[in-house]
């Protein structure tokens, strides 16, 4: 008995003791996927691993933190983490939603401890939508960070700010600016990503971001691409506007300076739109195609869009005869409206209504099909236009009837038939 006790004793020691030999940075990483209360057991284990998790350059807080936790509040938990941790930390994860407002003040000094302890990545974000939002200290404007992902904030930068220079990507998610002449020059030379989702307050905004590579823009209504302004993106590759709300009558000034955005993305390889954004383009009396010819864009996506709507088509095939070396064309449709108007599947007929030569498209999506005369009529114009197309793929509305599915397959088996370099073709029901 007490041979085979001494046995376990000695076999948990000496995997323990391969658990102490692996690097430094392992461990952290071993310990990054624990929560803190976990990582802080772990400094019983032996004298050698006592301070360990305390020196983890990573802190994630997240909304899970300290549930147990009765006696203390969790700010005193996090001033004690903070606290008993050294060396620096260059990774910080906060959910401000479980942070009561009444305590944001806490979250400065945060801050400010964590802007002179080489933090290089840092995350706010709130799960929750009705928490009150928190308001950037002006301490977190002078870090030199590298990544920034903000959520539910306020973003008011001081006069003397000057940009994030060594910044690299930046996400921002229900975030209000709130600037001034001073502070309306945003200067990131070294961001490579940019996300804008649900912001306000854009109004003014200069941005210089010579080596953006991404940049997205999502509910972000109508002002975001009204006032915002890039003073130089020349090497972007990938570029989203799903603002997904309706275009106002007076949308002309917003369509016009989404225009001028396109027509400064010379290098663009990747296009994301949503209906909403092409009805944009409508309301500018777009020409028959765009000022600026998109060499580059291989990859054309389209969501939420409405065959049902003339505005729509109109800047679809705008867009495609802008883009003549295409090679995969993606369209997710929205529903079909009660009481829409549908298009005359004319429209796609005549010589105003072709979309040129696309010579390099070799893969077409359409999903959400519903098999409208309209919507095989722009299969037809796109097979017509594309002579090395190689895959097909029409997934049909899952409110499609079984009966109309099967008669959807047929008629695309027939367009597909007299198309030799078609040799992938699937037209299928979709179904959850």
């Amino acid at each position: 008995m007490i041979t085979n006790s001494y046995k376990r004793l000695h076999d948990g020691r000496d995997k323990l003791d391969r658990l102490t030999d692996l690097p430094i940075n392992v461990i952290h990483q071993i310990q990054e996927l624990m929560t803190i209360e976990d990582a802080a057991r772990m400094s019983v284990l032996s004298s050698d691993w006592r301070y360990i998790w305390a020196s983890n350059p990573k802190l994630t807080i997240s909304a899970n933190f300290c549930r147990k936790g009765k006696q203390s509040s969790i700010t005193d938990i996090i001033n004690r983490v903070l606290l008993h941790h050294y060396g620096p930390i260059k990774t910080f994860l906060l959910d401000l939603s479980i942070i009561n407002p009444s305590e944001h003040s806490v979250i400065d000094l945060w801050m400010l401890h964590l802007s002179r302890n080489g933090l290089v990545d840092l995350t706010l974000r709130c799960l929750e939508h009705l928490n009150t939002p928190y308001k950037l200290p002006s301490s977190v404007y002078g870090v030199e960070l590298e990544h920034l992902n903000l959520s539910n904030c306020i973003f008011r930068p001081p006069c003397s700010f000057r940009g994030f220079q060594k910044l690299k990507s930046l996400s921002l998610n229900r975030v209000s600016f709130q600037l001034d002449v001073a502070s309306s020059f945003l200067c990131v030379p070294n961001l490579l990503d940019l996300m804008f989702t649900q912001c306000s307050g854009l109004h003014h905004l200069n941005i210089y971001a010579p080596e953006l590579l991404c940049l997205k823009f999502c509910n972000c209504g109508i002002d975001t691409i009204k006032w915002i302004s890039f003073k130089d993106c020349r090497k972007v590759i990938f570029f989203a506007v799903m603002p997904q709300q309706e275009v106002s009558q007076n949308g002309q000034h917003e369509a016009m300076n989404l225009v001028k955005l396109l027509g400064s993305l010379p290098e663009v390889r990747a296009l994301i739109l949503d209906g909403c954004s092409l009805k944009f383009l409508a309301s500018s009396n777009v020409a028959r195609r765009l000022s600026t010819i998109l060499n580059h864009l291989v990859n054309l996506e389209f969501y939420l869009f409405d065959f049902n709507d003339e505005d729509q088509i109109c800047s679809l095939l705008c867009i495609l005869r802008s883009c003549l070396n295409l090679k995969l064309l993606n369209l997710l449709l929205s529903r079909i409206k009660n009481g829409s108007r549908k298009v005359d599947s004319n429209q796609l007929k005549g010589q105003g209504c072709g979309i040129d030569e696309l010579n390099n498209l070799q893969t077409l999506g359409i999903h959400g099909f519903h098999g409208s005369k309209v919507e095989l009529r722009f299969v037809r114009l796109v097979l017509a236009s594309a002579p090395i197309l190689e895959k097909m793929t029409i997934n049909v509305d899952e409110e499609v009837s079984e009966r109309k599915a099967t008669k959807i397959s047929k008629i695309i088996g027939v367009f597909a038939y007299s198309r030799p370099a078609l040799t992938q073709v699937i037209c299928q029901r979709h179904q959850h």
